[in-house]
This record gives structure tokens, sequence and C-alpha cells, in this order.
């Protein structure tokens, strides 16, 4: 059996960041889309998204965070991620998501840090 996901929203100074435990899926949906409307996220440059050791994503879970990346985009924010599992992270460089962009704006789409504290770290 798959343990729900909850997402909270707490801040360090500018940088939103979503403590996500469980199994982000199709059913996150939701509070995904509640954390991300809060007024004070939407006017944060940078947000966060912080795994429990025990989170997992699924396919649609990952479709979730491509959906919120193209938010961020439109809205010039910026998105790290911390703590994912190994296999995780390796869904995340297999789809693309870690790699950097072609064009005249070169950018890592999005960058993955072991902890929090690493993250946070000149974001």
């Amino acid at each position: 059996m798959t343990k729900r996901s909850q997402i909270s929203v707490r801040f360090s100074g500018e940088v939103a960041i979503f403590d996500v435990s469980g199994y982000l899926t199709e059913d996150s949906e939701e509070a995904l889309i509640s954390a991300y409307q809060q007024e004070r996220v939407q006017n944060s440059p940078k947000i966060l998204m912080n795994f429990d050791e025990e989170s997992f994503i699924t396919s649609s879970g990952f479709g979730l965070i491509v959906k919120l990346l193209w938010k961020l985009r439109e809205k010039e924010q910026v998105l790290r991620v911390a703590h994912p599992s190994h296999q995780v992270r390796r869904i995340f460089n297999t789809i693309g998501l870690t790699r950097n962009l072609k064009g005249p704006e070169s950018t890592r789409t999005t960058e993955i840090f072991e902890s929090e504290g690493e993250a946070l770290t000149g974001f």
C-alpha cells in the first residue's frame, strides 16, 4: 500500500519550501496546486521541493512536476529539488529535467541536491 502524499509549505528567506512526504501521484494534484497557489509562494522567486526519505514519485507525479515547472517558468521562478531517493533522481535525469536547456538563455531546468542545506546554499 502506498503512503498518500502530503505537501506542506514553509519559507527560508525568499525560498518557498515544499516539504513532500509519501507518494507523489495523480492524486497529489490538488495538494500541489493548493501549495503553489498561496500568495507568498506566488511572490517567491525560488521554490525548493524537499522530499522525505520515504517519498516516491509515480509517472503521473512527474507529470505534475512538469506542469509546475511550466507555471514556474511563466513567472520566472526557479525550482530546486532536495533529498530525492536514488531511483527518483535517476528518473529526473532520464526524463531530462536536470539537463541544460539549449539556446540563448542556457539554464538548468532543475537542480538536485542531497540535502535541504545544500539546496539552499547559494540559492
